[in-house]
């Protein structure tokens, strides 16, 4: 037993060292539940297209990201998508220029780029020469040898997105130093973006397909198993008419006026035809012939299930697996909202699937991609889209992605928008320090008609302490004193006017006659706003049933996690089991928009007075992926990026539970089995237990 226990613990430390993500016992006692096809615990799947070792384009900050949106909101337009997309949000630049100081003058023969657009190339402030826009390298090869300290590109581009690449080793543009600037602004830092296999400008690039065929045939309905977004192939004498959706009856549905998605086909050879815009769906009904086959070309972002969970309760461990697939479909360019209506990133929804990536998938590029496309154009005009409390989950996201992936760079380059957001925000105030939203500006929260006054003033507070912790990452101590002051009055004039000490939880407005809301008392618990001495109180509140339900699994999730910290555990799996298990229970292979128990088989897929509006597999439904895995293990990151962190595991009756979570470092991998725990920690990791630091590599075995 000694020998196994010295062997794990070298073994330990090679993947520690060496970056890697080891398989866990979570991974092992999971793969009963795994339902993505696509699923692949050990490396990228499908693989990507990225070089890794190769030189960088480089683009104008978050000018890819942008560009990228702009394409998602035309293609949503031509795939007949039954969304709209408030907001206001950054038209990439057509010109620009990019330029690379030397400090150590080179010298040059030649240089050989290339680039998006056409334009003029100047070394040492002088013209060199003119290039045009092809997709082709260009060369300039010199006369004499120039000895050069300043490099410059001015590129336009009418149709497309001006970007650069230039390999030369001493002056390529993987360098740092390059810049970048649209006309008429200052210099800023550009952003890279690595080159691709298929030899496309890095914003070109699209998500590779697998393969997938029906698993069930009958009466020329066709089921794939699971929730899928892609392009259907039909090999057919003619074209194909189909039904196409998540559901057998949106399938069977042949009114046109009821489609959700476009089912246009194209023929792209003799006999064979494809969709012409990919489409969110399981179930496949053709109507007018018999087909020779039919399959589809999945699209799925590259991924590794970093990330696992299991336990002793085999539904519980499917709703996990459900969750991560879930958002796994949502993972794009961005974080989207959903796949068949919206396929568009939204800032509310983001705060949830930002956490479930974190427990999952950790994929720090699609979190800030999402972050910074969404911030660019700021809320002068309108809210984050067009959302008062979308707004206010930008801010609470941002310090939520610096804990969980701890990117100083992004906050350094986004802290002027941050700040300037704030500062907005904060001149709609009233002059007792509430949050007014601006006249047409509308507040969400949630899809349920009733009071959501002091919700808004929750976030509000909420967004104020995450501004806080933001300015101390950034050393602007000016700034987080004044907001820490500002944070505090606000509660404090909550906790006199909101708080009810005769009814013992939180109004929905400061009035006492108000009506019951749930949303006021779990955003409490969760923001950290509700003191200790509050808790017994709001946990009985919130197992009322006679209070009126949330109105989607996005807010069930932040109920869930107050329930969690509020100490009833087998409630809060039992609330699980209830509303996701339920889903489950109803064929469900991804999670919905919404969800009512007591809809009919009818209603249940209808929204927005449309029988089939509602989406099937929503990014903010997923939040079991994430609760799960930090709520029974108490999993807290102490320092940004997982660098020191604790748990304060409470796994309820459940026998056992494990976890593997992924972080920069590695694995943070947690046995929980009777009362007895084992934590792997990461090299590089610091974990805090029972009053001790425990420096990783380590395999750290004690009793609960």
């Amino acid at each position: 037993m000694k020998i196994k226990k010295i062997l794990l613990f070298f073994v330990l430390c090679y993947c520690s060292a060496v970056g890697t993500f080891a398989q866990s016992k979570a991974h092992d006692d999971s793969k009963f539940a795994i339902i993505d096809p696509a699923y692949n615990s050990k490396s990228l799947f499908p693989q990507s297209n990225v070089k890794i070792k190769a030189t960088s384009w480089i683009y104008g900050a978050s000018e890819l990201e942008c560009w990228r949106l702009e394409l998602l909101q035309q293609r949503k337009d031509s795939a007949k998508l039954k969304v709209g997309y408030p907001g206001v949000f950054h038209k990439p630049y057509k010109e620009v220029s990019f330029r690379l100081l030397l400090k150590n003058p080179q010298t040059l023969k030649s240089i050989e780029f290339k680039a998006v657009g056409h334009g003029k190339l100047y070394i040492n402030d002088t013209l060199v020469g003119d290039f045009t826009e092809n997709n082709s390298i260009h060369t300039f090869t010199f006369k004499k040898n120039l000895k050069v300290q300043q490099i410059q590109f001015d590129i336009s581009s009418l149709n497309d997105l001006p970007a650069l690449l230039v390999e030369s080793r001493s002056i390529s543009t993987t360098s740092n130093n390059w810049e970048w600037k649209p006309l008429c602004n200052n210099w800023d830092m550009v952003s890279h973006f690595p080159q691709n296999m298929q030899n496309l400008p890095p914003h070109r690039l699209e998500d590779p397909t697998i393969r997938l065929k029906p698993k069930v045939a009958k009466n020329n309905l066709y089921d794939f198993g699971c929730e899928i977004f892609g392009y259907i192939f039909i090999r057919s004498e003619m074209e194909p008419i189909i039904g196409a959706g998540e559901s057998e009856p949106e399938a069977l549905n042949m009114n046109r006026k009821f489609h959700e998605q476009s089912l246009e086909f194209v023929n792209i050879s003799k006999g064979l035809w494809k969709v012409k815009y990919p489409v969110a769906f399981r179930y496949v009904f053709l109507e007018n012939s018999q087909l020779n086959s039919i399959w589809c070309e999945a699209i799925f972002h590259p991924e590794t299930y970093k990330g696992a969970f299991a336990c002793s309760d085999s539904i519980i461990t499917r709703i996990w697996m459900n969750s991560a697939y879930t958002l796994r479909l949502c993972m794009h360019d961005f974080l989207l909202d959903g796949i068949k209506r919206d396929r568009l990133p939204w800032a509310g929804d983001l705060a949830m699937s930002s956490l479930v990536n974190a427990f999952t998938f950790s994929d720090q590029e699609l979190v800030r991609r999402s972050l910074v496309v969404l911030g660019r154009e700021g809320i002068k005009e309108k809210d984050i889209n067009g959302i008062v409390d979308f707004s206010l989950w930008w801010i609470i996201t941002q310090d939520q992605y610096q804990l969980y992936f701890g990117d100083s760079t992004h906050l350094i380059h986004e802290w002027i928008r941050i700040k300037e957001t704030m500062n907005i925000l904060l001149g709609t105030c009233d002059t007792t320090g509430y949050l007014v939203p601006r006249k047409g500006a509308r507040l969400f929260l949630d899809w349920v008609d009733q009071e959501k006054w002091t919700s808004l003033q929750i976030l509000w507070w909420w967004a104020q302490n995450s501004y806080v912790k933001l300015a101390q990452r950034v050393g602007d101590t000016e700034t987080a004193n004044y907001w820490n002051n500002n944070a505090s009055k606000l509660k404090k004039k909550l906790l006199k006017t909101i708080w009810s000490d005769k009814e013992q939880y939180w109004l929905s407005k400061n009035d006492t006659l108000s009506e019951k809301t749930r949303h006021p008392n779990f955003l409490a618990v969760v923001s950290g706003l509700a003191d200790q001495n509050q808790y017994s109180s709001i946990k009985t509140f919130l197992q009322d049933n006679r209070v009126k339900p949330v109105g989607t699994p996005y807010m069930a999730g932040y109920e869930v996690m107050a329930l969690s910290r509020l100490g009833d555990v087998d409630y809060m799996l039992k609330r699980v089991k209830d509303f996701w298990g339920e889903m489950l229970n109803k064929g469900a292979t991804t999670f919905w928009e919404a969800y009512n128990a007591s809809d009919s088989r009818d209603r249940q897929y209808s929204f927005y007075n449309r029988p089939y509006g509602k989406s099937l597999c929503h990014a903010w439904s997923s939040g079991p992926a994430a609760f799960l895995s930090s709520e029974l293990f108490g999993l807290q990151p102490i320092e940004d990026g997982w660098k020191r962190f604790t748990i304060h595991p409470n796994i309820g009756s459940l026998q056992w539970a494990n976890i593997c979570l992924p972080t920069k470092y590695g694995s943070i991998m947690v046995n929980i089995e009777k009362n007895t725990i084992q934590i792997t920690i990461p090299k590089g990791t610091t974990f805090e237990w029972k009053g001790n630091s425990v420096v990783g590599p380590r395999i750290l075995s004690d009793k609960l």
